[in-house]
């Protein structure tokens, strides 16, 4: 199987640590040249450690980066977050976004669209993290994404039904 990831997935799953955790829980971690290089290219022009890390995972092919071939429609989203879309659809997988309004536009597109609290839920669910770790990358993604109160609470809860 195979995620893409967009620009805001990318880099709060590098805050947390995540990437591996991703890796053994989707298989392929793809990125698009957009997301590249508004996260890696810029992220080092700006001295963001991440960007390192991320170009090291890169070179190590633990993230690919796909080239978006076809003209892109105008989804009123980031370059990024609309070549993610795209590709999703075009490669018939899901994809790892953050933003509400990208989520909803890729939702009415029939695209998979998936989350980091989802993940980490599906991460829990098929035992590759336990209860310690849940909530260790609980915490970070709450530092990282700062998610709303009501977000967090449902995470909590889907997590105490699934146990």
């Amino acid at each position: 199987m195979m995620i893409k990831l967009d620009s805001s997935s990318l880099i709060i799953s590098l805050k947390m640590d995540y990437i591996d955790i991703l890796i053994r829980l989707y298989g392929e971690l793809v990125i698009t040249k957009a997301v590249n290089h508004e996260v890696i290219i810029r992220g080092k022009k700006m001295n963001k450690p991440k960007a390192l890390i991320g170009e090291i995972l890169i070179k190590e092919k633990k993230i690919q980066i796909h080239k978006v071939e076809k003209d892109l429609m105008d989804l009123r989203l980031g370059l990024g977050e609309t070549e993610i879309i795209h590709n999703s659809i075009e490669q018939k997988c899901p994809c790892l976004i953050e933003d509400k309004k990208a989520k909803r536009i890729g939702e009415n597109l029939n695209v998979d669209v998936r989350s980091i609290s989802i993940s980490l839920l599906e991460a829990y669910l098929n035992k590759l993290i336990d209860d310690k770790e849940f909530e260790d990358f609980l915490i970070k993604w709450v530092r990282y994404a700062t998610p709303s109160y009501d977000e967090v609470y449902f995470v909590k809860k889907m997590k105490e039904l699934i146990t």
